[in-house]
C-alpha cells in the first residue's frame, strides 16, 4: 500500500485549486489523485476511480514525491518531432505565398527541392502556425440564374450602375 503522507494545508490548498481550475485535464486528475491518497483511499479505489493502471497511479505518486507540484504537469517535448526545420517551414511559407491557390504543388517543391515528403494538411498547419488563413477556393458558381430572375434583375442592376 502506497499512501501520501503528509501535506500541508497550504500544499492541500494549491492541490484542490488546481483540481478545480486548472485548463489542464491531466493535472486535474493528478491532483484530484494526490488528494484523495492523502485521505487513505486505497491504490485498487484509485484505480477504479480514475480508470488508470496500477503503474500509472505509481508513476503519477513518484512523479509527486520527486517534483512536487512540478510532477502534476507533462513535460514538454512529448509527440512527434517536425520533419522540417524552422527555416525549411520559412520555405514553405514563402512557396505557399508564391502558389497559394494550390497546396499540391507546394508539397511537390518540399519533395524536390528538400527532399521530405510531407501532406498537404502539414502545408496548411505551417500555415496556421505563421497566422496565414488558408480557405478552399470554388471552382465556379452553384448553378446557372433562371432566366425569369435575369429578366427581373438586369433592368435592377443597370439602374443602380448609374
Amino acid at each position: 500500500m502506497r499512501f501520501i503522507r503528509e501535506l500541508s494545508l497550504e500544499t492541500q490548498k494549491m492541490l484542490f485549486r488546481i483540481y478545480k481550475e486548472s485548463k489542464y485535464h491531466q493535472s486535474r486528475q493528478r491532483a484530484k489523485c494526490i488528494i484523495l491518497s492523502f485521505q487513505g483511499l486505497t491504490i485498487q479505489q484509485l484505480m477504479t476511480i480514475f480508470g488508470v493502471s496500477r503503474k500509472t497511479l505509481y508513476n503519477w505518486l513518484t512523479a509527486w514525491e520527486d517534483e512536487k507540484l512540478v510532477g502534476l504537469y507533462d513535460r514538454k517535448g512529448k509527440g512527434r518531432k517536425s520533419k522540417l526545420k524552422e527555416e525549411e517551414k520559412e520555405q514553405v511559407k514563402n512557396w505557399t505565398k508564391e502558389d497559394p491557390k494550390n497546396l499540391k504543388r507546394v508539397v511537390a517543391k518540399v519533395k524536390e527541392e528538400l527532399g521530405i515528403n510531407i501532406s498537404k494538411d502539414t502545408v496548411k498547419r505551417i500555415i496556421k502556425k505563421y497566422q496565414m488563413g488558408w480557405k478552399r477556393m470554388k471552382r465556379g458558381l452553384r448553378g446557372k440564374a433562371d432566366k425569369w430572375e435575369l429578366e427581373i434583375k438586369l433592368p435592377l442592376l443597370e439602374e443602380l450602375k448609374e
